[in-house]
């Protein structure tokens, strides 16, 4: 907006202000002087409330857990996988659109302590004809972009339920050389 089209509404609110008075409000405030923050909060409380259940209705249930990890822009997409075996008896999840999807893991004990998290199913690092399934840990909505992008097919978290985990594989390899080493020391002997 150009500068004297500012200057002049800036000019007409100053001289209405009085003029207001006089037409009978009781009160003339100006935008920056309200408690935006009380409703803005309020709106806030309501929809936690709400996707709690804790006002009368359903709420997201075992959606929640899915949202705080992955989004709210997920949940559309999510559908739960009842009497699906693929994870060990583990739940399991589908996050589709047309086409493509990814199927999620909800892991109970990720870490022998209690936690909950997700593992995305990927190929099998190992051997391209594995007819195995393979998991890596998701965290985050990066994780799934990362996963269908083929980004997490190497990675180092990868557990295949046929061949076991890539450190696995370096913890093998490790013991063969020093295994190895000490057969190759004994035939000197």
């Amino acid at each position: 907006m150009p500068d004297d089209t500012v200057h002049r509404q800036h000019k007409a609110m100053v001289h209405s202000h009085p003029q207001l008075l006089s037409e009978g409000f009781n009160e003339v405030v100006f935008a920056d002087s309200l408690y935006r923050l009380l409703p803005y909060l309020e709106r806030l409380s309501e929809a936690r409330t709400a996707d709690l259940g804790l006002d009368g209705c359903d709420g997201l249930g075992d959606l929640l857990l899915v949202r705080s990890v992955f989004r709210p822009e997920i949940v559309p997409l999510w559908r739960w996988k009842p009497g699906s075996n693929v994870a060990s008896g583990d739940r399991v999840g589908e996050i589709r659109l047309r086409q493509m999807y990814l199927t999620l893991a909800l892991r109970q004990d990720v870490d022998s302590e209690g936690d909950i998290g997700f593992d995305v199913m990927v190929p099998c690092p190992h051997d391209d004809e594995c007819t195995g399934r393979a998991w890596v840990p998701a965290y985050s909505v990066t994780c799934l972009f990362r996963a269908l992008n083929g980004d997490l097919d190497d990675d180092e978290d990868i557990v295949c339920t046929v061949h076991g985990s890539t450190a696995d594989d370096i913890d093998r390899e490790a013991n063969d050389h020093v295994l190895q080493a000490l057969h190759e020391t004994a035939g000197s002997l």
